[in-house]
C-alpha cells in the first residue's frame, strides 16, 4: 500500500511541549494483528537499544572545533506493553533506523536532523535481536532486520535538540526527528473498534532518555553500528548512544489531506529503562 504518513521521532520532549500541529487523541488498546499471534489492548509500546553517531567537523584542529555534519543510526528492540507487560507470546518487534544525517554546534549546543535516514519495524516469530544462535550478524542489523517489515519509513529534514559541549546527547533533553511513511504492511495495524489503522492515524508523542553508552558493549554490536568490533567512544567525533523509550498511537488532529498522517517514536526517560553505567 502507498499511504503517506509524517513520523515525529521525540528524544526527551514531554507532550506539553509538543506543537499543537502534531498532538492528537491518544488511541488505546490498539491491536496488531502479526503473523501468528495477535496482541490486543495496546496502549505504550516500551523499547529500548543503542544508536552509535560519527561527527565530521568543519574546522578539524580539535581547539578550534565547533560547526559539524553527523550521521546517526540506531537498532532497538521493543520489550512491552505499557505498564511493563509482555508484548509478544513469542519472537521479537524491532525498529531499524539507518543513514540519520544533520549539522550541529558544539559551542550552541545543538543539533539540526536532515533528509534521508530509514525507520522500519520489523516483526520475527523467532528472537534473533542480538543472538548469534538464532542468525543475528552485522549484515542483519544485529538482528533487528529479520523476519517480517511491517512498516517503512523516511526521514525529513527537520527536528533536533540540545547537545552537552563534547557532542553527547545532553540528558533527558530535547530532540525530535521528522519521518514519513512510505509503506504499512496491509492487515497489521487496527484500533479497538477493529478498524485497519492506515490514513488519517498518528504514532503519537513520545518522551525519552539518550546519553552516550559508557558500559561494555557487544563487538557484534559495535560491528552493526560502526562497521568495526574495535570502535571505542571517542566524543565529539564518535560515540555510542543508549536509549530507552515508548511509541504510543495519537489520531491526526491537523488539517492535512486525506492521504496524510503523523508517526512519532521516541526514547521513554524512565530510569527503569536506563542501563547502569560501568
Amino acid at each position: 500500500m502507498n499511504a503517506v504518513f509524517k513520523a515525529v521521532v521525540g528524544v526527551a520532549f514531554s507532550a506539553t511541549m509538543m506543537s499543537s500541529a502534531y498532538a492528537g487523541a491518544l488511541i488505546d488498546q490498539y491491536t496488531l494483528k502479526l503473523p501468528g499471534q495477535t496482541i490486543t489492548d495496546i496502549g505504550a509500546l516500551n523499547f529500548s537499544g543503542e544508536s552509535y553517531v560519527s561527527n565530521t567537523f568543519t574546522t578539524p584542529v580539535p581547539a578550534d572545533r565547533d560547526k559539524f555534519t553527523f550521521t546517526d543510526n540506531g537498532v532497538f528492540f521493543v520489550g512491552g506493553n505499557s505498564g511493563g507487560v509482555p508484548l509478544l507470546n513469542f519472537g521479537q518487534l524491532t525498529l531499524d533506523y539507518q543513514g540519520g544525517v544533520g549539522t550541529g554546534s558544539l559551542k550552541g549546543g545543538t543539533i539540526t536532523f536532515g533528509a534521508g535516514g530509514t525507520l522500519d519495524i520489523w516483526y520475527n516469530p523467532t528472537t534473533a535481536y542480538g543472538n548469534t544462535a538464532n542468525g543475528a550478524t552485522a549484515a542483519n542489523r544485529y538482528g533487528a532486520a529479520t523476519g517480517t517489515k511491517i512498516a517503512s519509513f523516511t526521514q525529513l529534514a527537520g527536528g533536533g535538540g540540545g547537545i552537552n559541549p563534547n557532542g553527547t546527547p545532553t540528558a533527558n533533553g530535547q530532540l525530535t526527528l521528522l519521518f514519513q511513511a512510505t509503506d504499512l504492511l496491509d492487515g497489521i495495524w487496527f484500533d479497538k473498534d477493529g478498524n485497519e489503522l492506515k490514513e488519517g492515524f498518528t504514532f503519537g508523542f513520545v518522551t525519552t532518555n539518550a546519553s552516550q553508552d559508557v558500559n561494555t558493549i557487544k563487538p557484534l554490536l559495535k560491528e552493526t553500528l560502526s562497521g568495526s568490533t574495535g570502535t571505542v567512544n571517542a566524543p565529539p567525533d564518535h560515540f555510542f548512544v543508549q536509549n530507552g523509550g515508548q511509541l504510543k498511537l495519537e489520531a491526526a488532529a491537523v488539517p492535512e489531506p486525506a492521504s496524510l498522517a503523523i508517526f512519532g517514536a521516541g526514547l521513554l526517560g524512565l530510569g527503569a529503562l536506563r542501563r547502569r553505567k560501568s
